[in-house]
């Protein structure tokens, strides 16, 4: 029997003013992408939501809006699985571990992301194509990246077949996934570099994360998940040298 064919998409927050980076990233299978590319096209023509979708540009006269789009990522959260990293950017050692190179350590994370966090999903046969946001990817090819993932997969989760069948680049703004991977992970991102507890927190951006940790039914989007959590889940990557201390 035929394996699946599965679809990933993800993005990065890399503010260097915070502290906490967030990587994020949905998944699911191709043949789901359809009804749901025709709800956003209505939910966009509906709520006059025609460019692209941001965490940047969540305010108070949008609110109701992003409101509305979270409604419609959780109403199909059964077949699109979100996933995102919280990595410390104090505990990063680009110097010591990447030879000083801050675009090996990022695709080092992004490799740990993709195997751990969706790499069991994939069974036997499965085949996957994962998509990127578009990014400096100049001095790193994402064909690499897939070679590597591929043996890590195989030597992680025991797979006959390499899974992984493209890494490529998509601009976001020709991907409704992405952008919603964006505005989960921003929320994330939000909450954990605490710019809700600012005197200058936007209202709008603290209500909606608010309103997505209550969807995903966590108390807030700062706690790691359980390792049982599929549909919705946070895990805070720590570097093995930062745990041995």
């Amino acid at each position: 029997m035929a394996g699946r064919f599965l679809h990933i998409y993800c993005d990065e927050s890399r503010q260097t003013a915070d502290r906490y980076m967030v990587i994020g990233g949905l998944i699911t299978m191709r043949e789901n992408e359809e009804a749901f590319t025709q709800a956003m096209n209505l939910y966009r023509q509906g709520n006059a939501m025609l460019s692209e979708l941001k965490w940047t540009k969540v305010s108070d006269q949008k609110l109701k809006e992003y409101t509305a789009l979270i409604d419609l990522f959780f109403s199909v959260n059964q077949a699109f699985h979100f996933k995102a990293i919280v990595v410390d950017t104090q505990e990063m050692n680009n110097r010591r571990y990447n030879k000083s190179n801050a675009e090996i350590g990022f695709y080092k994370l992004m490799y740990q992301f993709l195997l751990h966090s969706f790499g069991a999903y994939l069974e036997s046969d499965d085949r996957c194509i994962i998509y990127l946001d578009q990014r400096t990817t100049s001095k790193y090819k994402l064909s690499t990246l897939c070679a590597i993932l591929n043996n890590g997969l195989k030597k992680k989760y025991q797979l006959p077949n390499p899974p992984i069948r493209n890494i490529q680049a998509l601009d976001s703004k020709s991907s409704d996934f992405i952008q919603i991977a964006d505005i989960l992970m921003g929320a994330i991102g939000y909450e954990m570099n605490g710019a809700h507890t600012r005197t200058n927190a936007k209202r709008s951006k603290v209500l909606l994360a608010e309103y997505i940790a209550r969807k995903a039914g966590l108390v807030n989007l700062q706690q790691p998940t359980p390792r049982s959590y599929r549909h919705f889940s946070i895990w805070h990557f720590h570097f093995r040298a930062y745990v041995q201390k």
